[in-house]
């Protein structure tokens, strides 16, 4: 089988093939126009959160986004992502973890907390064989270990009178230090 030449061209092959088709058996429409890529989540942990699906309301080109964290490596958990962010899709994001996606969720087979789902048996065979249907899937990861965490960045603000300290942001020193409770004059480190 031909191997496709980008992470994204099989992703969205797999959504479009095969994900779609099997949400559909169970009443989740997920939407011709979504779109799949490679990327680390918007907000949260880059090494917790593996997936995420954006509204059309945030797309400029008004489709829904998924993204699948570049760190995850099994195929499998892979797919389990990709069918879990489709059910998303299929809502607009609207029932988050709760209500339509919660039932469509479980009734395609994903088990465990709902903002962390996993394949349950039946879900899981069924990816192996959407897999093995697939042409060669060309795919590394990013290894995060090692990765220096950024610093802080608010800045230390102590009172020269009383020794009282608090944290803001340089654009707020710019603008001007507060008084101190006690009266003092705040100064920045």
């Amino acid at each position: 089988m031909a191997t496709l030449k980008t992470r994204e061209e099989w992703l969205n092959k797999m959504l479009h093939a095969h994900v779609a088709p099997l949400l559909k058996q169970h009443g989740c429409i997920v939407p011709k126009d979504c779109k799949v890529s490679v990327g680390f989540p918007g907000g949260g942990s880059a090494r917790k959160r593996i997936g995420e699906c954006w509204p059309r309301s945030r797309s400029s080109i008004k489709v829904n986004e998924i993204f699948i964290n570049p760190i995850v490596v099994d195929q499998k958990v892979i797919v389990a992502t990709l069918i879990h962010e489709a059910i998303h899709a299929a809502d607009d994001c609207k029932s988050g973890h709760k209500g339509a996606f919660f039932r469509a969720a479980k009734a395609v087979g994903l088990e465990g907390k709902m903002t962390a789902t996993h394949a349950g048996e039946e879900l899981a065979n069924w990816i192996t064989a959407a897999i093995a249907k697939m042409p060669v899937f060309a795919y590394g990861s990013l290894d995060l270990t090692g990765r220096k965490k950024q610093g802080i960045r608010q800045r230390k603000v102590i009172c020269v009178d009383c020794g009282y300290t608090l944290r803001t942001t340089q654009k707020w020193i710019d603008v001007g230090l507060p008084t101190c409770c006690c009266g003092g004059h705040m100064g920045a480190c």
